[in-house]
């Protein structure tokens, strides 16, 4: 026969392990994060050096007439060469969203003369997130 105490023991055990088990939920629900504020600060700072910082080791850039796959360093050199050339004025996120590892923003941008259109694709690493895209496409505006 079961006493009472043991009977309380593993009903405290149940509702322990499934407070447990709601709490680590919130965490992976939470682990899917949007694109970093430090690349989206980069991006309104027109500041290529933090930018760059966060491409991945190739990555897929589409900026005036540049549209390929570039190494690291080559994409360094081509949104210096942009940001450089068109002073950004302006930044705002008009949509984000996340699915598995990837995030993404989109948004417009002022810079020189001009408004362009921003799309920015990340992946998330064991350590941070990387850039895999960014298209900076000029817009009708």
């Amino acid at each position: 026969m079961v006493c009472f105490c043991e009977l309380l023991k593993i009903r405290t055990m149940k509702t322990l392990i499934s407070f447990v088990m709601l709490i680590l939920s919130f965490g992976i629900v939470h682990a899917q994060q949007d694109v970093s504020e430090s690349i989206l600060n980069a991006l309104a700072d027109g500041d290529a050096t933090t930018l760059s910082s966060y491409f991945n080791d190739n990555v897929e850039l589409v900026i005036g007439s540049s549209n390929d796959v570039f190494s690291k360093q080559q994409a360094t050199g081509i949104i210096s060469d942009f940001f450089r050339k068109n002073k950004v004025t302006a930044f705002l996120v008009l949509h984000k969203g996340t699915k598995d590892t990837s995030a993404f923003s989109i948004g417009t941008m002022k810079a020189g003369n001009a408004s362009y259109r921003v799309y920015v694709l990340v992946r998330k690493t064991s350590t941070r997130q990387l850039i895999q895209q960014l298209r900076i496409e000029s817009s009708n505006d």
